[in-house]
């Protein structure tokens, strides 16, 4: 009875929006952890807030009421609460006696919920974890942040778990692997865009998102694109091909990259695959750079009776797949084959540059008017 009430509350205060504070930096000083056990850390201080909500104690006890996180030298952390039907009284309870606790407000972008926020203890790692993602694969962490202020989180501890999946430890986007298998484009694509072993939480979030979501590519926003490969067959859908890394700054492949949506589910081409391309009506050239040995595709161009090639390079490297969101050109590169190499025409790399923005926004304007 105590859980039907409990799962009733919780769909109400689900219902509620409340007030989103400024989100935190949340890249700063999460070490990730190899093993699910602290790691000794001078601990910032952070002032944890009262929030209204509901707790459910492994005794199957319900407490509607305001709860506050409490560490405590020396002892087992615990939550100061007042009970709604005693409000003249403080009470406590430790950690470790609580089931289940939903309170209102959230840390936006990182909590699961966007009104409230839920911990849950998980036995097998003996410990309150706060639900970061939920979905088919659903991802914990060890922080009590609700909507407080804080610099980082000391001794982050990440868990992901899925039906049928036993709950692990995620230190770097590799672990997620196994939680993805039976879909490998993630695991590629992390390899493809070195994100594999990297130890960014908000890496994490943003691939178990894609991989969570009914229809992801409404949100992507790629291009139509047809693929012939080498062996005959032909994939339309919506694609994306992967900025070119120029210095080598990123990408240790010289493969050149296709991220692609056939409708049904992602895939990942490289060039060594694909004998076509053709992105928006217009079939791109594969191409060589030989200066830092990356492969390309890009955009056959003309100006002054020259031939040229138009690849789209990383210029931002803070979001998964490299995409430059401002329509300014500094990810655009022209190059020119000279005998069989392409090369930057430097003297003039400016000057096309230009040439080429206005003569597409000229092309803009009058598909507008």
């Amino acid at each position: 009875m105590y859980r039907i009430i409990l799962s009733l509350l919780f769909i109400c205060l689900g219902s509620m929006t409340f007030a989103q504070p400024g989100r935190p930096n949340y890249d700063l000083g999460i070490p990730g952890a190899t093993k699910p056990r602290a790691v000794p850390t001078k601990k910032p201080k952070i002032k944890y807030q009262t929030h209204r909500g509901v707790m459910l104690l492994k005794t199957d006890l319900l407490i509607n009421g305001t709860f506050k996180y409490v560490e405590s030298k020396g002892n087992v952390p615990y939550y100061q609460f007042i009970d709604d039907e005693y409000p003249d009284k403080k009470k406590q309870v430790n950690l470790s006696m609580v089931e289940h606790l939903i309170v209102e407000g959230t840390e936006k972008g990182i909590s699961a919920r966007i009104d409230s926020t839920e911990f849950y203890w998980i036995d097998n790692f003996k410990d309150l974890y706060r639900k970061v993602r939920e979905g088919e694969i659903r991802l914990y962490d060890n922080s009590r942040i609700v909507n407080e202020v804080y610099d980082f989180v000391p001794d982050y501890i990440m868990l992901g778990g899925r039906d049928g999946f036993d709950y692990k430890v995620i230190t770097k986007l590799s672990d997620l692997s196994e939680l993805m298998e039976d879909r490998p484009y993630f695991m590629m694509s992390a390899k493809a865009t070195n994100r594999y072993k990297t130890r960014q939480p908000r890496i994490f979030l943003y691939l178990v998102d894609l991989f969570n979501h009914d229809n992801a590519i409404e949100s992507l926003n790629w291009n139509d694109m047809k693929v012939i490969l080498n062996n005959g067959k032909t994939f339309r859908g919506k694609g994306y091909i992967q900025p070119m890394d120029m210095r080598n700054e990123y990408i240790e492949s010289s493969n050149a990259f296709v991220h692609f949506h056939d409708g049904r589910d992602f895939r990942l081409f490289n060039h060594q695959e694909i004998d076509r391309l053709i992105v928006n009506g217009v079939e791109y050239e594969e191409g060589l750079y030989s200066v830092t040995n990356k492969n390309f595709f890009g955009k056959p161009w003309s100006h002054e009776g020259m031939s040229y090639l138009v690849v789209n390079r990383i210029v931002n490297n803070k979001n998964y797949f490299f995409r430059n969101y401002e329509n300014n050109g500094l990810d655009l590169v022209i190059l020119q084959n000279v005998a069989g190499n392409y090369i930057l025409p430097v003297s003039k790399e400016m000057e096309l540059r230009k040439a080429y923005m206005e003569q597409q926004r000229s092309k803009e304007s009058e598909m507008i008017d």
